[in-house]
């Protein structure tokens, strides 16, 4: 009789699914994690420049100095290695790089320290090699922070005690200032990492606990629809069955036109009602929530089950909106129809969702059938019961005639 048309006047938002197997808490706190270790790199990279500075000017005022010859041009080719690691490490584009890969990194950078120890003991040159430690104490695992710690440490009193022959007080504060910085580094990485699996945990157990009422309120449903399946669809069928019987009756024994139309009435009705239980037992059923995504399914129910003419318009670009805000319009939509089923049969009607800024307006209007106010008798839930339901959510419902026809306009925040 009627088609449903779904027309889209500006598409919808499109939503990937790569992340569809992740929660949307957890992929936020791991969102999260990653943004403060950038942070504490930004955080960082006033220390990491004062450090390059400071190496610069030591290695070009004391002692042999950083050229392009001999003794100092190993010292200047050691100083570029360690200023370009300290000042790169590990980047932006290398925050997800391997342990191993990261290891190996700073082992460069630590080599080229303690080198530069060696070749200019007479230097503060111990200030690169407790920088790489510490920088080793925020970028890697503790094992590997500390194994390399312990050998750029041991590095630096073995060239401070034996190549530049120091005193005991001046190897002894080296390195204790190696031990400092790398024990620094490495509370500045636990403190993160502990703030990171904590959110992680937190937002696992939100989900695990929406996993929970999910799963309770599915039980719920299955719970009801069972009731209704063996109560109600079970009731009306048979009361469906018994007036087919008394219709053949009346009709056999050649009653009145009145009688028979009454009969023909209610029968119909027992019809109806039991399409709209077996409905809402396959709506209670299904594992989808009934929310504005599944208005078209809607629509489509009522033009196959009903061969109710109507179509389905969205205009704007649509997005989420919450589960009683999508429940609300989904229940206005169903009851605006019922209605229109009920006492405008076959009057064309038209669904539109508009997506506005901050609010949703859908509006059911029908063409036709001269129905008055007991349209909003509706099938039980009516026409207070929807402006109740949106009221709650801040959103208002204007319901009237509209021309030869009912239109229902609701309008919610979303």
């Amino acid at each position: 009789m009627g088609h449903v048309v779904t027309r889209t006047v500006s598409p919808p938002a499109q939503t990937g699914n790569s992340l569809s197997k992740m929660g949307d808490r957890v992929v936020a706190a791991k969102t999260e994690a990653l943004r403060r270790h950038y942070r504490q790199r930004s955080q960082l990279a006033p220390f990491r420049l004062a450090v390059v500075v400071t190496a610069v000017i030591v290695a070009l005022t004391s002692k042999p100095r950083a050229n392009l010859e001999g003794r100092g041009l190993a010292i200047t080719l050691c100083l570029v290695v360690f200023c370009v690691g300290v000042m790169v490490f590990p980047g932006r584009r290398r925050a997800t790089t391997e342990t191993m890969t990261r290891f190996w990194e700073l082992v460069a950078i630590s080599a080229v320290s303690v080198a530069l120890v060696f070749l200019q003991p007479h230097g503060v040159s111990e200030l690169p090699a407790s920088a790489a430690v510490f920088i080793a104490g925020v970028g890697l695992p503790s094992t590997l922070a500390l194994t390399l710690g312990l050998t750029v440490t041991a590095g630096v009193g073995l060239a401070l005690g034996v190549v530049a022959g120091a005193g005991v007080g001046t190897v002894i504060s080296s390195l204790l200032l190696c031990a400092v910085l790398g024990a620094t580094g490495a509370l500045l990485r636990r403190s993160r990492l502990s703030q990171d699996r904590t959110e992680l945990l937190l937002a696992e157990l939100e989900e695990a606990r929406d996993d929970q009422a999910r799963a309770g309120a599915m039980a719920e449903r299955a719970s009801i629809a069972r009731e209704l399946h063996d109560v109600l669809a079970h009731s009306l069928s048979g009361l469906a069955i018994h007036l087919e019987g008394a219709r053949k009756l009346a009709l056999n024994d050649g009653a009145s036109a009145e009688l028979r139309s009454a009969i023909d009435s209610a029968s119909a009705l027992a019809k109806e009602g039991l399409v709209e239980a077996r409905s809402a037992v396959g709506a209670l059923r299904s594992e989808e929530p009934m929310d504005v995504e599944r208005l078209p399914d809607l629509v489509e129910h009522f033009r196959k089950d009903f061969a109710h003419p109507v179509d389905f318009i969205t205009v704007g670009e649509a997005r989420t909106v919450s589960p009683e805000v999508g429940l609300a319009l989904y229940r206005v939509v169903g009851e605006a129809l019922t209605n229109v089923n009920r006492h405008a049969q076959g009057a064309t009607t038209h669904v539109t969702v508009t997506w506005r800024t901050r609010e949703v307006e859908v509006t059911v209007i029908d063409e036709g059938g001269g129905h008055g106010q007991s349209v909003a008798d509706g099938s039980g839930w009516g026409l207070i019961g929807m402006r109740e339901r949106v009221s709650r959510l801040g959103g208002r419902l204007v319901a009237g005639p509209s021309g030869s026809g009912w239109s229902v306009d609701v309008t919610v925040p979303a």
